[in-house]
């Protein structure tokens, strides 16, 4: 949060700082719903560190597509934008952001199941596709005319700024994966937990894997163009964790994950608005909080029976 910004909430009520950044919370409180959910799934199929390493190659497409702009503009065209109105306005050249966004995020993802199929560490492959991307962002940064600015707020997690026409675009495209999780959680259910035992159910193994790839794929695409991998990386990894303890069944699971996500972007926003802090890295912050609740909860435990 800049100085400005900072001193001009000193003096605003609550009730006008909910009104002036509405759009920014609505988007954070959506995410907190729908991100954890995605987690889950991540974490049934072992493949939770893809939660760390696809929001840095969403990074590194949007800021790539800084790169190209002005290229872009001169031999595609970007509507009626010229290279100079589209660095000045991000929020005016949306789609053309979010469209990097998905090809690197489906690029990698697509590259990630592919090298799993080779066998080998699952943790060094991720682990290395995570130091590319992270390196590539910032090598992109660099080489970006006008970028380096909005790189800078997208990697803290400055999501203030979030406005209506982003909002809509992420009710849309999160209400979709959200329909599809619940329309078809069993079936991806089954196929995440042990892919051959749903192969003798007779369950469309491939076509229920690459959905649930799609939809992990929108997700972190369309969530890291809006608010940047910290928020993206918390949200997909911290509350599934923290409700592993919790849940004694995957209804549970579910909801114990979307509520501590939930409960991150309401502490979160508090925290952002009374301490100063970048909002994406303050719902993560609340987030790491809910790790402490299996351990305390395993404290009381071992009380009451001794």
């Amino acid at each position: 949060m800049s100085p400005a910004l900072a001193l001009f909430l000193q003096d605003v009520t609550w009730a006008d700082r909910l009104q002036l950044f509405r759009w920014a919370v609505l988007a954070a409180l959506l995410a907190g719903l729908v991100c954890p959910l995605v987690g889950c799934f991540l974490f049934v199929r072992r493949t939770s560190f893809y939660g760390i390493t696809l929001p840095q190659f969403a990074t590194a497409g949007v800021v790539f597509g800084f790169v190209v702009l002005p290229i872009w503009i001169s031999w595609v065209g970007l509507g009626e934008l010229s290279a100079d109105e589209a660095l000045a306005d991000v929020h005016a050249a949306l789609n053309y952001h979010l469209a990097w966004a998905a090809a690197f995020t489906f690029g990698g993802l697509g590259l990630l199941v592919w090298l799993g199929r080779s066998g080998g560490s699952e943790i060094g492959r991720v682990a290395a596709a995570f130091a590319i991307a992270n390196a590539a962002t910032y090598l992109f940064g660099r080489m970006a005319p006008g970028g380096k600015a909005f790189v800078d707020e997208l990697i803290a997690g400055e999501i203030l700024g979030v406005g209506l026409h982003q909002l809509e675009v992420l009710a849309v495209l999160y209400g979709l994966v959200l329909a599809l999780l619940a329309l078809f959680h069993r079936d991806l259910l089954t196929v995440s937990f042990d892919r051959e035992s749903a192969r003798v159910l007779g369950k469309r193994v491939a076509s229920f894997e690459l959905l649930l790839t799609a939809l992990t794929g929108l997700t972190v695409s369309v969530g890291t163009m809006i608010f940047g991998p910290t928020l993206l990386f918390g949200l997909l990894v911290v509350p599934p964790l923290a409700a592993r303890p919790l849940a004694s069944s995957m209804r549970g699971y579910y909801l114990a994950s979307v509520a501590l996500g939930l409960f991150s972007v309401v502490g979160g926003v508090v925290a952002s608005f009374e301490l100063d802090l970048p909002l994406g890295a303050a719902v993560v912050g609340v987030a790491a909080l809910g790790l402490l609740t299996g351990p305390i909860r395993a404290v009381l435990r071992r009380r009451t029976t001794t």
